[in-house]
């Protein structure tokens, strides 16, 4: 079974094989030496992922087929990559979008074929988040599921007029010293390499320029320390985090 974009296709589709791999393809950045022999290795990087899907369509007349593979048409149309979710790994989603063509081989009712979606992001993202929230400055723990480093989401809020509030993880230092007023929320967005502040009416306000650096906060697999603190006039009264925990 398929759920693409919140839709569950098993109405329409018979899912027969998904041809996941073990890793997302590898892209090695080397630099050979003319009479050295070898290469220099400098760094790997995960690519995107190409996610064959076996189907089968089928219904009891003609008609009736080439409506279903209208309908599946519509619901695997999308302008961007979506969740997909599988049966047998129903606690992950990846998002894909279709890619190539999606031929499929037809006898009678009966189709057949392979449809490709392209993954941009080859990490599979847990469908209940790791999310944690505390009450004012101080050193928590976060202990996150999955087997690849995450980016996580943090917000903070408070208040700060002159003074600064500092975020320290364990491979991550920032300090914001912009203002922050009472009902505002201070993102710090890994993914995105961001900072932003949500003001009281909804609206967002670019923070970027109120941090020191932008060397945002990566979590492991397993136990995460994060301390929050303040100096001056600033205040925190929660903080949270969304993990955004994954899988190879």
């Amino acid at each position: 079974m398929l759920t693409f974009n919140g839709h569950d296709l098993s109405d329409l589709i018979i899912v027969n094989n998904v041809g996941r791999p073990i890793l997302a393809p590898r892209h090695l950045s080397t630099k050979e030496i003319y009479g050295r022999p070898g290469a220099f290795f400098f760094e790997k990087r995960d690519g995107p992922i190409l996610l064959p899907v076996e189907v089968t369509l089928h219904e009891k007349d003609h008609q009736s087929y080439r409506s279903l593979v209208r309908e599946l048409a519509v619901y695997l149309d999308t302008e961007e990559p979506v969740p997909m979710i599988f049966s047998d790994e129903p606690d992950k989603f990846i998002e894909g979008i279709l890619a190539d063509e999606s031929v499929l081989d037809e006898i009678a009712t009966v189709g057949q074929g392979e449809i490709q979606f392209f993954c941009p992001d080859p990490y599979w993202y847990a469908i209940e988040d790791d999310v944690m929230s505390w009450n004012g400055p101080g050193t928590y723990t976060l202990d996150r599921k999955g087997t690849a480093v995450s980016y996580p989401k943090i917000e903070i809020q408070g208040s700060n007029v002159g003074g600064s509030i500092q975020l320290v993880t364990d491979n991550a230092d920032i300090t914001f010293t912009g203002e922050l007023a009472a009902g505002e929320t201070l993102v710090l967005d890994s993914k995105f390499v961001t900072a932003y502040i949500i003001k009281t009416d909804g609206t967002q306000e670019s923070a970027l320029n109120d941090i020191d650096n932008i060397d945002m906060p990566v979590l492991v697999p397993g136990a995460n320390r994060l301390s929050i603190s303040v100096e001056g006039n600033a205040t925190v009264s929660t903080f949270k985090v969304t993990a955004r925990s994954c899988w190879k």
